[in-house]
């Protein structure tokens, strides 16, 4: 096992760098938000992703600027055996932040059954992610076979990407309770955690461990929360930080008429939309939901809020899908007098719908709503905005829980990954929010085991049309992420995902 640095060589490193002449490259992030823990499984969010990019790495590595690629990453090798079997060959000499060595222990720790989320005592976010893992057999030393408890269709898509990220079998262990574990943050990524303020910052440092071709950028990085998106600008043009997240096309032409700032990102894998509560005497009728959704013109929020840069997506799926994309089905319908039609057939009798709102968790979240609200008055919707603080809040369960905000990851490049992740039965909102009809039900579960294309093909098309007459969310747009970068200190490449690359892959210094 290898040992961490001892601080008397550390300080003589640093020395040594600075007698070089080798400037210290730093980077200030201003962020809306920064997650409350930085443990994979315990908080699936955009602020969490940012940073998990950078702490871990999963045993296949999903390479964003090959189109979403399979390659090699802790696993040099592997074998699908089966539906329900695949094998894994480790790589050699990969060093964790705490100086662990990896091997086949580490992968059994980062499966246990508390981060499946199988332990009541322990809160984490996993389960339809990894619920379906039975268990984790060490072959040797340095290969592990993992059982699924029935057929995947997706099965090795789920080692590639969030929340499968590799942990310290030896920090797991001998960490006293499982929030301790999880504040270390412990991973083999090319950055280590340096510290994290929950609310305030988080901080990074190059892990000079690291075993990838592609090093931290950075020496230092430095997230920082500031809330008001006009402070996070102001602080971008004075110098104060390198980087700001969560613009939209207001602030466009703002940055780009700076000469030392620009913009940088796109749409990334993702749909933002929303969930709604059909619990409640007021959305239980579906006629309600559909005619919500015909009242949303779609392209003129990406027109507003992105200047057109973003995309509306064909219904609840991308084209990342490959060969699960439905390339023919339609767009979603913008139809206000179909949408006043069907509220007149539900009876409805202008009854409040509450939608709950942050101000800018998303990109202009707050605005976004204000004009969903116009659409819906339109077709004759008594559509109330209530802003809340946190999550929390939103999410309450009470009578007045009708309409919230979320976005929709395409974790896997499968409807798997993406719709029925969020609206099938390990949601984590099924039951509480909807109840999927035993039809749905059905079908989810020949598109999760089956390996016939074709026929996941038809099973998806038909759960669309099912959703259309149920719906239980509406899509808005692709999400995007636009940021401002110091064009003058640092060249920004983003991948198209939630995820922020800040090896040299991603930034570069002038």
């Amino acid at each position: 096992m290898s040992k961490p640095m001892p601080k008397a060589l550390a300080a003589l490193a640093a020395l040594a760098l600075a007698a070089s002449g080798a400037a210290a490259q730093d980077l200030t992030i201003a962020v809306q938000k920064v997650a409350d823990s930085l443990d994979p499984v315990t908080e699936n969010s955009n602020v969490n992703l940012r940073t998990v990019y950078s702490l871990y790495e999963t045993l296949v590595k999903t390479d964003y600027r090959d189109g979403g690629a399979l390659k090699p990453g802790l696993a040099t090798e592997w074998n699908v055996i089966d539906a329900r079997t695949l094998e894994f060959k480790l790589r050699d000499g990969v060093s964790f932040h705490n100086g662990d060595t990896l091997d086949a222990a580490d992968v059994v720790a980062t499966f246990d059954p508390k981060r499946r989320g199988l332990d009541e005592n322990v809160t984490v976010s996993s389960k339809q992610f990894l619920g379906g893992i039975d268990r984790v057999e060490v072959i040797d030393d340095m290969t592990v076979r993992i059982h699924m408890t029935a057929d995947d269709a997706i099965a090795l898509n789920r080692f590639a990407g969030f929340p499968s990220h590799i942990i310290s079998a030896d920090a797991f262990n001998a960490a006293e309770t499982y929030e301790d574990f999880a504040a270390q943050a412990i991973g083999t990524g090319p950055y280590k955690l340096d510290e994290h303020v929950v609310g305030e910052r988080v901080v990074l440092s190059r892990f000079d461990g690291y075993w990838g071709a592609s090093k931290a950028a950075a020496d230092t990085v430095t997230f920082t929360v500031v809330p008001e998106l006009s402070t996070r600008i102001a602080g971008l043009i004075s110098g104060q930080f390198d980087i700001i997240t969560e613009i939209g096309a207001d602030e466009f032409a703002q940055i780009e008429a700076n000469a030392t700032t620009e913009v940088a990102g796109g749409p990334v894998e993702n749909i933002r939309g929303l969930f709604y509560d059909s619990t409640n005497e007021t959305l239980d009728e579906p006629k309600i939901r559909q005619a919500l959704n015909l009242s949303i013109d779609r392209q003129l929020l990406a027109d507003t809020f992105y200047d057109g840069k973003t995309t509306v997506t064909n219904n609840w799926q991308m084209p990342v899908f490959g060969a699960m994309y439905l390339a023919d089905y339609p767009m979603p319908e913008y139809n206000v007098e179909k949408a006043k039609a069907l509220l007149e057939e539900a009876g409805y009798a202008g009854e409040e719908i509450v939608f709950r709102v942050l101000p800018g968790y998303y990109t202009k979240q707050l605005e976004t709503a204000q004009v969903l609200q116009s659409m819906w008055a339109d077709a004759g919707l008594n559509v109330k905005l209530e802003v809340k603080e946190n999550w929390s809040q939103i999410t309450e369960d009470t009578e007045t829980r009708h309409i919230i905000d979320g976005s929709f990851t395409a974790y896997y490049p499968d409807p798997m990954g993406q719709f029925w992740r969020r609206f099938g039965p390990n949601s984590g909102k099924e039951a509480s929010y909807w109840n999927n009809s035993p039809e749905m039900l059905e079908m989810g579960e020949t598109l999760a085991t089956s390996v016939d294309v074709e026929e996941r093909r038809a099973t998806f098309r038909a759960m669309l049309d099912n959703f259309e007459t149920n719906p239980h969310g509406a899509l808005l747009h692709t999400l995007a992420g636009f940021m401002g970068v110091r064009s003058d200190r640092l060249t920004m490449d983003p991948i198209p995902s939630e995820y922020m690359d800040l090896t040299t892959d991603g930034v570069s210094f002038k």
